[in-house]
């Protein structure tokens, strides 16, 4: 029997457009002597679409056009791919939930000869970006509505039988529920997963392990099936990386996609095994490689769904511009990508020079505006106003220098480089990375603006690291800019050529924010100050990695707790509260880690709380000082 998996892109809610995307990988399949294709989860709707699946009309239209790519299916050839679909539908029996809604379902179609069969997802996730218990029911629900129904019953195709189950299915040790387990008992011979999975960062490796060890523990053979394509929330933008698998009943991987490409995959089941038609072609790669390949495809894909093709960067001379530079020269090509330094008194010939090698590296536009005579006329303005009430009370206002900071800022972003993409046609970029995006350390309309931020999460040392991987071969990031003291250059006192810069700590204030942001388990306040006091918080902060943080870089830099206690309020005030705000206004992220900013880890513009623990013990160490 041969059989295929077609790792292809799905287009976010539009059925049409996927029907014949899947409907043309049918027709190729039958054409070349498939016996058996099978295609990923919501195939047709495409996932993450937020409410499109409670408008009932799209629904229809995934259910029709589900119902016409089963009709390829022949006596010789069928097929297995996901779709939405009303309860109605598959019971005969009209059904709404306790709000009105009409209930749905996730689920796989089951297309051979002439008969359709239904399989319903397990299991719905219900964390980080997924809320499928919002729109959908599950398969121990239908059960309970249907009592004549076959939870995990496999499905005969050509004498073999399949067991079918979707994406959180496969993760089924979590779960009282193992559809895995109880697939297998039903008499499955092959495992089959269909999935529409995003990126994360480490996702890859752990599925292997986890589905690994599902063949080799079950005996059976085991095909997972994932899609390509970009979903965009409005606030977070995830990529759909493929990476569709196989592996043997011992559990050894027999088969495995590149990311973010489109591959039809053979496979042959005799003797009660499966067989990859060509050789396993598959290395694993380092975590820097994948972050690099997800923000090309997320750009490249962003620009051309949002209809764009020019973009305008503010090149400082910094490590974040000149990053987000070489990422959007070689996801859209150099003569769409136009440089613009914006210098003032405050900037240095040193990252002046670095802006212009960029460029040159590159071969991209580049351009100077210098904003020191617009911020002054700013200046000349405001100074001195004298705004009135009724009562005829007057007040004065004046800029401080702190101010002409942000004037600058929002002078380079909503007023040049706005200027300069609507008469390109083209858009600018927003440039802050993670560890900026979580403090705030951005001017709300200066650089906080912008059409996309594509490396809004990645921490300061994966910027570095990126930088180091894109000149792997030869140097296109200027090498410069790798050594030298990040910084704003808006003051006298952030000059880069006397080693003056940014107020954040980066070895260190990346390691903490981390930990209170995006580990699984986030780091609480007082454990954080306990380890300090314990002298031990270099290496609860690294979490078994290697890095730069250092317990001598923590004592150098905070030798006693009321400064270490100062700092980390300051910060932490600064990410539950401003930063918040200045996130709500922020572009889209293109999500890399398991906490992105936006529909991933979700927040609420509240105020900073300090735990009783924290509390009382910042009060003790502070009263034995």
């Amino acid at each position: 029997m041969k059989i295929r998996y077609s790792q292809l892109t799905i287009t976010p809610g539009n059925p049409a457009k996927n029907y014949e995307t899947c409907r043309q990988a049918a027709l190729k399949a039958k054409k070349e002597g498939v016996n058996l294709l099978i295609l990923p989860e919501m195939a047709i709707p495409g996932y993450l679409i937020g409410d499109k699946f409670e408008e009932n009309d799209f629904i229809e239209d995934c259910e029709f056009f589900a119902r016409e790519l089963s009709k390829e299916a022949t006596e010789d050839f069928s097929l297995i791919f996901g779709c939405v679909m009303f309860y109605e539908t598959l019971s005969g029996n009209p059904r709404t939930g306790t709000d009105g809604r009409k209930v749905k379902l996730n689920t796989a179609w089951i297309a051979t000869q002439n008969k359709t069969f239904y399989k319903v997802k397990t299991l719905l996730p219900n964390y980080r970006e997924f809320e499928e218990p919002r729109h959908f029911k599950d398969n121990l629900w239908v059960k309970n509505s249907l009592p004549e129904w076959k939870m995990f019953t496999p499905y005969n195709i050509g004498g073999v039988s399949f067991g079918v189950l979707i994406c959180e299915d496969g993760w089924d040790d979590d779960y009282d529920l193992k559809p895995f387990e109880r697939t297998s008992e039903e008499g499955a011979q092959v495992l089959i997963n269909l999935s529409y999975s995003p990126f994360t960062l480490g996702k890859n490796s752990s599925r292997n392990r986890r589905f690994s060890a599902h063949a080799k523990n079950l005996k059976k053979p085991v095909l997972y099936v994932n899609g390509l394509g970009l979903q965009n929330n409005g606030k977070t933008v995830f990529c759909f990386d493929g990476s569709s698998a196989a592996w043997n009943s011992k559990g050894e991987l027999i088969a495995h996609s590149k990311m973010y490409e489109e591959e039809d995959v053979d496979f042959e089941f005799k003797n009660g095994e499966l067989f990859s038609v060509s050789p396993l072609q598959y290395k694993e790669t380092p975590e820097i490689e994948d972050i690099h390949k997800t923000l090309i495809y997320g750009i490249r894909n962003y620009m051309k769904q949002s209809g764009l093709s020019r973009v305008v960067i503010g090149a400082s001379g910094g490590v974040d511009s000149t990053l987000a530079a070489a990422l959007y020269a070689e996801a859209i090509g150099k003569e769409n990508l136009l440089l613009v330094n914006m210098p003032t008194k405050f900037n240095s010939q040193t990252t002046i020079g670095i802006a212009q090698k960029l460029a040159a590296n590159l071969g991209c536009w580049y351009t100077s505006v210098p904003v020191s005579e617009s911020a002054a006329l700013t200046k000349r303005q405001i100074d001195g106003l004298k705004p009135t009430n009724a009562k005829g009370e007057n007040i004065e206002i004046n800029l401080s220098s702190f101010n002409m900071e942000n004037v600058q800022a929002r002078d380079r972003g909503s007023r040049i480089l706005a200027a300069i993409a609507s008469a390109w046609g083209a858009v600018f970029t927003n440039n802050g990375n993670k560890t900026e995006t979580t403090v705030g350390y951005a001017t709300l309309y200066g650089d906080v603006a912008g059409f996309l931020a594509a490396l809004g999460d990645l921490w300061k040392h994966t910027v570095y690291d990126l930088c180091r991987y894109i000149n792997r071969e030869k140097e296109i990031v200027p090498n410069e800019v790798l050594t030298l003291k990040p910084s704003a250059e808006l003051s006298d006192n952030q000059a880069v050529d006397k080693g003056l810069g940014d107020p954040l700590i980066y070895p260190y204030h990346d390691r903490l924010l981390e930990a209170l942001q995006q580990w699984w388990n986030r780091a609480p306040l007082h454990d954080i100050l306990q380890h300090y006091l314990d002298g031990d918080l270099a290496a609860y902060l690294n979490h078994g990695e290697i890095t730069e943080l250092t317990e001598e870089l923590i004592k150098t830099n905070f030798p006693d707790a009321k400064s270490f206690i100062s700092d980390l309020e300051r910060w932490y005030k600064l990410f539950k509260g401003m930063g918040v705000a200045k996130r709500i206004q922020a572009p889209p992220i293109i999500a890399v880690t398991r906490r992105a900013y936006g529909f991933d880890y979700r927040e609420a513009a509240i105020q900073p709380y300090f735990s009783r623990k924290y509390l009382l013990l910042k009060e003790k160490v502070l009263s034995n000082n």
